[in-house]
């Protein structure tokens, strides 16, 4: 079970270690609060990456983003967690993007 607007997960009932539960629900919070992408639409994974990195995948993903065309991406330890998001800054132009039926486009 989780959330309805953000799919963030509830700690399962019964759960004899409730912290694991909170902290899978806390790392998709973070991914998901105040999004500042690195880039919108690229579509090959980039080779140098920090933790907390986040992108917005393009129309034509290739490699470990195959099949999340138009996903938030985000690299955390040594692997991608890929999220629905609607808005998003991005670090490369400084845009705001909004996620239409299309796709992703910028505002204003």
């Amino acid at each position: 079970m989780s959330t309805v607007n953000n799919g963030i997960p509830f700690v399962p009932e019964n759960t004899v270690d409730p912290a694991a539960g909170l902290n899978q629900a806390l790392n998709v919070v973070d991914a998901l609060l105040q999004v500042q992408v690195q880039s919108v639409g690229e579509n090959s994974p980039p080779s140098s990456l920090a933790d907390g990195d986040r992108f917005v995948v393009g129309t034509a993903p290739t490699g470990a983003w195959a099949g999340r065309s138009g996903k938030l991406a985000r690299w955390l330890n040594e692997g991608w967690d890929f999220y629905d998001a609607v808005i998003v800054v991005s670090k490369a132009d400084d845009r705001l993007y909004i996620r239409a039926g299309s796709g992703w486009m910028p505002v204003g």
